[in-house]
């Protein structure tokens, strides 16, 4: 059975915003109406999150671009990870994205960062994160998701490194451009056919296209390491369990809806890499990454 893990008052919230703000402001639904960010500016500058009047944690900007790193693996829930040797995923260059913080509790350590853009997997799993990700864990999360940990569990997000995660497409506490506003954008690359863009400074604004993986690579691909993996990012059979998860108790995926974007945006993160001279590798044999050139590799296989 499906299930969609936030609460119902959430959407009551979501509605109000939208009567209230319409098109251009319903977004506010993300952090209304009792969280406060003080944004990043700059390298060296802080932010803070405040919720319900109270500091809660500072917001840490980007950290720069790392060429002399050999890897880092951007880690997904992918039911492909289920029958592949998971222990050889160096988790200390790994993204973890959302669920893939089981690994955590199956070998522990601290990953290099953990991506969680969606607020319904914190509504779900918020126990799970506390019990397997270490304090002064470099996270990144978006409005919502620090909205919802907030409300579950503010004293450990206040024991993260949290990085701000803002979608240029519903900006934090400014309303949504208009698409001559997102083709000005300076630091967005656009496929040839105009469905898909990602962003060359994502902490400036990051461009979403269906997918947490799509989100990661965007940070990952800024960070210019020699080369990028993906692993767990299958981007099919969206209607079976992650790796993580039994048959019949699964989280809702809209995968599917968003294909084709996600895939074009893949496209651009794979010629942007080429450009850069990053290799970028896919560890799931049944993924669709090959479909845009991204090669398979047999490094996790048994």
């Amino acid at each position: 059975m499906m299930k969609h893990n936030r609460p119902w008052s959430r959407y009551a919230v979501r509605l109000y915003c939208l009567i209230r703000y319409g098109r251009a402001g319903g977004h506010a639904e993300e952090w209304w109406p009792d969280l406060r960010l003080s944004l990043v500016k700059g390298r060296e500058g802080r932010g803070e999150i405040v919720y319900k009047g109270r500091r809660i944690a500072p917001l840490l900007p980007y950290p720069p671009s790392l060429p002399d790193r050999e890897e880092l693996i951007v880690v997904g829930s992918g039911p492909s990870l289920a029958s592949q040797a998971t222990e050889r995923i160096p988790l200390e260059s790994a993204f973890l994205l959302n669920g893939a913080i089981h690994l955590l509790g199956r070998y522990g350590g601290r990953p290099f960062g953990l991506v969680v853009e969606d607020d319904r997997f914190i509504y779900r799993h918020w126990r799970t994160l506390v019990e397997t990700v270490p304090a002064e864990t470099e996270c990144y999360f978006s409005t919502g998701a620090i909205r919802a940990l907030c409300e579950k569990v503010p004293g450990w997000l206040a024991g993260q490194k949290v990085h701000h995660l803002d979608f240029v497409n519903r900006p934090y506490d400014l309303p949504r451009p208009s698409l001559e506003g997102f083709r000005k954008l300076p630091f967005l690359v656009w496929s040839d056919e105009g469905n898909a863009a990602i962003s060359l400074a994502p902490q400036a604004g990051l461009m979403p296209a269906g997918s947490v993986a799509v989100t990661a690579a965007q940070i990952v691909l800024s960070l210019a390491p020699r080369r990028i993996g993906f692993a767990g990012i299958d981007l099919t059979a969206t209607n079976q369990p992650r790796f993580y998860e039994k048959e019949g108790d699964t989280a809702m995926s809209r995968l599917h809806v968003a294909q084709k974007r996600i895939l074009a945006a893949f496209r651009l993160i794979r010629k942007e890499g080429g450009n850069r001279g990053i290799a970028i590798e896919n560890y799931s044999p049944i993924s669709l990454l090959g479909s845009v050139g991204i090669a398979y590799s047999p490094r996790l296989e048994y």
